[in-house]
């Protein structure tokens, strides 16, 4: 994957994507209506959940305790920057 590939919103043009700046800013606004967005979706216990766009993987983050062992929380995004924000969040 390009190595410019993931810029948006969150970063300038032609810069390196901070998941860092990332979780600080946006990160915290997620965490506001991801819950919502998680009820709505009636995500269960041994539910198979797809956060797309995941970012810092708040919408994953909340997700995992719910579904539990018998459950699946898989998430992507177009940024490895992002990934790797999120997996580092997501390690436990």
């Amino acid at each position: 994957m390009s190595t410019n590939f993931g810029g948006g919103f969150h970063v300038a043009p032609g810069r390196t994507v901070d998941a860092s700046a990332y979780e600080s800013w946006t990160g915290r606004w997620s965490r506001l209506f991801v819950p919502s967005v998680r009820t709505a979706a009636k995500v269960a216990t041994g539910a198979r959940v797809l956060d797309v766009s995941t970012g810092t993987g708040e919408a994953a983050r909340l997700a995992l305790p719910i579904v539990g062992a018998s459950g699946l929380v898989v998430g992507i995004d177009i940024s490895t920057a992002m990934l790797k924000g999120a997996r580092g969040r997501l390690q436990a």
